[in-house]
């Protein structure tokens, strides 16, 4: 008797379920808001999902108007690492210059609030070639005593350079020079 009773009830929590089932499926479920009024949950799902759908709408032609600015922005030449043409920091109002030249250089000084050129002729004895950053490393001797200045090309304080001489040297770095004193220390000139 106990397992018959077991079974009508078993048998009767399926068939509820069944019916529950298909009253969910027929009619939508309906949820109460703080104001006590009941609105349909299919709707607001649909709601939630158009929602979704402009983010998303808005996030890809935002992501397409980056790519078009991005593509705009690059240069229309093909530029590798090296072609700085490019970049309108770099100066082309420069002259070839080459290890062994002897340069005149005129740099912008601001000391204390005033400015002057000052004038610094020597012989290149190194270039340094990364880029935008491009400096060469001038030496003359002054009174018997050998100074050193690296001069960055790109920079505004330099006004202008002046090549005077090209000497005929085998090296791309002249630190031999540093060791050399008087006579020793000429170039041979270029013709």
């Amino acid at each position: 008797m106990a397992e018959e009773k077991k079974d009508n009830v078993s048998a009767d929590t399926e068939a509820g379920k069944a019916e529950e089932t298909k009253d969910a499926a027929e009619t939508p479920e309906i949820k109460e808001t703080a104001a006590g009024t009941e609105e349909p949950k299919q709707e607001e799902k649909t709601a939630a999902q158009k929602k979704a759908e402009k983010k998303k709408k808005k996030s890809q032609e935002s992501k397409e108007k980056k790519a078009a600015q991005q593509e705009e922005e690059k240069p229309k030449k093909s530029a590798f690492i090296g072609d700085l043409n490019y970049l309108e920091e770099v100066r082309k109002d420069l002259p070839a210059i080459k290890p062994g030249d002897l340069v005149r250089m005129s740099y912008r000084v601001i000391e204390g609030g005033k400015e002057r050129t000052q004038i610094f002729e020597g012989t290149v004895i190194a270039i340094k070639n990364s880029g935008i950053a491009k400096t060469i490393t001038v030496r003359k001797t002054s009174f018997g005593i050998a100074v050193e200045r690296i001069f960055p090309l790109n920079s505004k304080l330099v006004q202008a350079i002046e090549v005077k001489k090209h000497s005929r040297v085998r090296r791309a770095k002249l630190y031999y020079l540093r060791n050399l004193r008087g006579k020793a220390a000429r170039l041979k000139e270029l013709r």
